[in-house]
């Protein structure tokens, strides 16, 4: 677009935007329901008033809802949130129209995708975006600890870590610990390091994303493009399907699993505070010594649950 200047008003939105073909998911075509929106079209977004100029503004919009998509223990209750003035639209897979946003609360009692878009005054605007709310009726289960979650997908079934060590939500995790300490932190909780495929399988999800959010990568998302490691949780889109939070950036994590192509080292997962794309759930590093610490590197615990198959 064309850089309107301070004293030029900014130029009319176009009266419909196409959704695109394929939009940033959660999960797969063929797993999510069917989307009512994917020939629909997006009613114009209407512009947000707002002080100043467009020359300077250099800010992308985004836009996201709180809750996260993924698995959800009942109705779920969600609201969107922005990084910046902008004008939100909305809607069901099960909609046939487009809803303006006015901070309304929008509560899902069965499971659906939601779809959205976002766009301010200047023009603007962020990919129109969807993510898969899977509303599970029957209790939350309690073979895992109440700080854990369960990971149930195939033949697997364990328990993983809500957030990084000391697992507590709204405190930086710690780093500079070595595979050793890791361990036995996890042991004196009687728990365990998660295996590589474990982790993977938390992060990914039922789906196999490469992110815990989705398939693409989002800049916004997660802990990643950052200068240290920030508080757990405090990026609520970075969670994975079952609820796990931070499995992509903030701080990478020590795995149990030997490194196939050196198992002198043991395999990191999941990027840090500054991996940018490189912090799926599927990235993995293992140039680090196990006895040493390292500034980067935290951990999170898993624990067996009795008869379970592994």
């Amino acid at each position: 677009r064309p850089v309107v200047e301070e004293t030029a008003p900014p130029p009319p939105p176009p009266a419909v935007k196409k959704v695109p073909a394929k939009p940033a998911v959660r999960t797969t075509d063929t797993a999510r329901p069917a989307m009512a929106a994917d020939t629909a079209e997006v009613a114009a977004i209407p512009a947000v008033p707002r002080k100043g100029g467009c020359a300077q503004d250099t800010l992308a919009v985004w836009a996201y809802p709180e809750p996260s998509g993924g698995l959800h223990h009942g109705p779920v209750t969600l609201r969107f949130h922005s990084n910046k003035p902008c004008a939100i639209v909305w809607q069901l897979s099960t909609d046939t129209a487009w809803h303006e946003y006015h901070d309304e609360a929008i509560t899902l009692d069965t499971s659906a995708a939601v779809l959205w878009n976002a766009a301010d005054s200047c023009g603007n605007e962020m990919p129109t975006r969807e993510e898969l709310y899977e509303i599970e009726r029957a209790k939350k289960t309690t073979e895992c600890p109440a700080d854990m979650e369960l990971i149930k997908i195939g033949t697997m079934r364990f328990c993983i870590d809500r957030y990084e060590w000391p697992n507590r939500k709204g405190v930086v995790p710690t780093a500079y610990v070595s595979l050793y300490q890791a361990g036995d932190s996890c042991f004196a909780k009687q728990k365990r390091l998660c295996s590589s495929e474990e982790w993977s399988l938390a992060c990914g999800g039922p789906y196999s994303w490469n992110y815990p959010y989705g398939q693409n990568y989002e800049v916004h998302a997660c802990v990643t493009s950052d200068t240290a490691p920030q508080p757990s949780g405090i990026k609520s889109e970075c969670r994975a399907y079952f609820g796990v939070y931070d499995m992509s950036g903030n701080l990478a994590e020590w795995t149990s699993t030997p490194a196939k192509d050196n198992r002198q080292y043991n395999n990191v997962m999941g990027g840090f505070w500054e991996s940018g794309p490189r912090s799926g759930c599927q990235d993995t590093r293992y140039s680090y010594f196990p006895q040493n610490r390292h500034n980067p590197v935290g951990f999170r615990c898993c624990k067996d649950i009795a008869g379970a198959g592994q």
